[in-house]
C-alpha cells in the first residue's frame, strides 16, 4: 500500500468539540490518500499526540481505532488522548494499515498542529489557556484572564463607531431599544456589577432576589429601588438644584442644596479656595467669606436652614449670616443668624437652623445670599474651618 499523505478539511477546522464540559473527545476530520487517489474501504487508524512538530515527547495515550470507513478518501473519527490539553501546543501523527492488515502502521508526515477548538474546550473546562499564540491569554488558576496587565488592551462586541482612548470593553447592540449586557446569576444568586482600584472593591451595583431590590452599595447599602418600587436613601440626600415633583404634591415644602463647588464661586475678593476635608473655606488670616446665592423663587418662606461644617479650632467658629440687598439703594442689611458651638477635630458637624419667624424671600425688593464668615473676623488656617454643605428648606404657600 502506498499511502501518500493526510490533509485537513480547513472549513471544519482540524478539531470540533463535541462537548464543552471537557476538552476530550474531539472530532477529527481527514483525507486519506492510497496509490496517488482517494481511499475507500475499511482502514486500522493510529494516533499519537506530540509536544513538537518533530521528535519530542508523545503526550497522553495513544488512540487506536480499527476497520474505520473511508469513502472517496474522507474518514471522520472521534479521539480522546485524556486531559493533556493545558493550553501548550500539540501535533497529531497518525499511523494507518489496511483493515485486514497485522503489519506495522505506515506512519504518515508531517505530524498535523491541533487547531483552536480543542483548546477552547479546555479553557471553558479548566479555566486557563495559557500557551496560546494569538489570543492574549495568561494563565490562574480557575481565572481565564485576557490582555496585558498593563490596562492597553480594548475589547468589543460588535463596534461600529470610533475607539475612545478609554474605552477598555464596549458592547453594541444594532437594534432598536433595548440593547447591552446582561449579568446573570441562579436563582438565588445575587448579579452584580463592582467597581475597584488599587486592588480593592470600592462599590458594587447589585440585584437582591431574596428582596427583589436593585441596590447601590458604597461602604453598605446607601441607595435602594425596593419591591414596592421605593426609592430608598441611606444617609443624607444632596440635591444641586431644586426638587420638582411630577405628580400631585401633598407638602409644599420645597429644598434647595449646595455643595462646594457652589459655595466657593461665591467667594469675594479672592481666587476659590477648596480645601478636600473642610470644603469651601476663605482665605488665611483674611475677613472675606464664603458665599451661597438664595435665589429662591418670590414668596418662599425659609424655615429651616442645614449646613454641614467643620470647626477644629478653639479661637473661631464659623458665622453664618443673611444678607438683603435693597435693590433701590443698593444698601446691604446683614443679620446674623448663629455661630457654631465649639470645635471638634477630624469630624463634620451639623448646625440646624430654624428662623422664627421664617425668612420670606421678597425678590421685587431684594436679593439675598447666605455668608459665612469666621465669628473673629479671619479665616484660621487652611482645613481648620469650612463649609461642606447647606440644604435650605422653604414653603410656598
Amino acid at each position: 500500500m502506498d499511502i501518500k499523505r493526510l490533509s485537513l478539511f480547513l472549513l471544519a477546522g482540524l478539531a470540533l468539540p463535541i462537548t464543552q464540559a471537557a476538552a476530550e473527545p474531539f472530532a477529527f476530520q481527514g483525507q486519506l490518500n492510497d496509490a496517488g487517489s482517494p481511499a475507500d474501504g475499511l482502514y486500522d487508524l493510529e494516533f499519537e499526540l506530540f509536544s513538537l512538530e518533530s521528535g519530542g515527547a508523545q503526550v497522553g495515550s495513544t488512540v487506536v481505532i480499527e476497520d474505520q470507513e473511508v469513502v472517496n478518501g474522507v474518514f471522520l473519527v472521534d479521539l480522546d488522548f485524556g486531559d493533556v490539553f493545558d493550553g501548550s501546543e500539540r501535533w497529531i501523527e497518525m499511523g494507518v494499515r489496511n483493515g485486514d492488515s497485522m503489519d506495522v502502521y505506515t506512519e504518515l508526515s508531517p505530524r498535523i498542529k491541533v487547531g483552536k477548538s480543542p483548546q477552547a474546550s479546555y479553557a471553558t473546562k479548566a479555566g486557563v489557556a495559557d500557551g496560546l499564540s494569538e489570543p492574549f491569554w495568561t494563565e490562574a488558576p480557575g481565572v481565564l484572564a485576557f490582555g496585558e496587565d498593563e490596562g492597553q488592551d480594548q475589547f468589543f462586541f460588535n463596534r461600529n463607531r470610533d475607539v475612545n482612548s478609554t474605552d477598555v470593553m464596549v458592547v453594541h447592540s444594532a437594534k432598536a431599544g433595548l440593547g447591552g449586557m446582561t449579568l446573570s446569576s441562579w436563582s438565588n444568586g445575587m448579579p452584580y456589577f463592582g467597581y475597584a482600584t488599587g486592588g480593592f472593591m470600592r462599590a458594587q451595583t447589585y440585584y437582591d432576589p431574596g428582596t427583589d431590590a436593585w441596590v447601590v452599595n458604597k461602604g453598605g447599602d446607601q441607595l435602594e429601588i425596593d419591591s414596592n418600587n421605593d426609592v430608598i436613601v441611606t444617609n443624607n440626600l444632596i440635591v444641586g438644584g431644586t426638587i420638582t415633583s411630577l405628580s400631585e404634591p401633598t407638602t409644599t415644602t420645597q429644598y434647595k442644596s449646595y455643595t462646594p463647588e457652589t459655595l466657593y464661586t461665591g467667594l469675594t475678593g479672592a481666587d476659590h479656595i477648596f480645601n478636600n476635608f473642610a470644603g469651601s473655606v476663605g482665605p488665611v488670616n483674611s475677613p472675606l467669606y464664603v458665599r451661597a446665592d438664595l435665589d429662591l423663587p418670590h414668596g418662599a418662606s425659609i424655615t429651616k436652614i442645614t449646613v454641614q461644617f467643620v470647626d477644629q479650632t478653639t479661637s473661631t467658629d464659623i458665622r453664618v449670616q443673611l444678607s438683603q440687598r435693597d435693590l433701590g439703594t443698593m444698601a446691604f442689611t446683614v443679620t446674623n443668624l448663629r455661630d457654631s458651638l465649639g470645635a471638634m477635630n477630624g469630624a463634620v458637624q451639623t448646625m440646624v437652623i430654624e428662623p422664627n419667624p421664617a425668612i420670606v424671600i421678597d425678590n421685587t425688593m431684594y436679593t439675598y445670599d447666605l455668608r459665612f464668615a469666621s465669628s473673629v473676623g479671619n479665616w484660621p488656617s487652611t482645613g481648620t474651618m469650612g463649609v461642606r454643605s447647606v440644604l435650605v428648606e422653604y414653603n410656598m404657600d
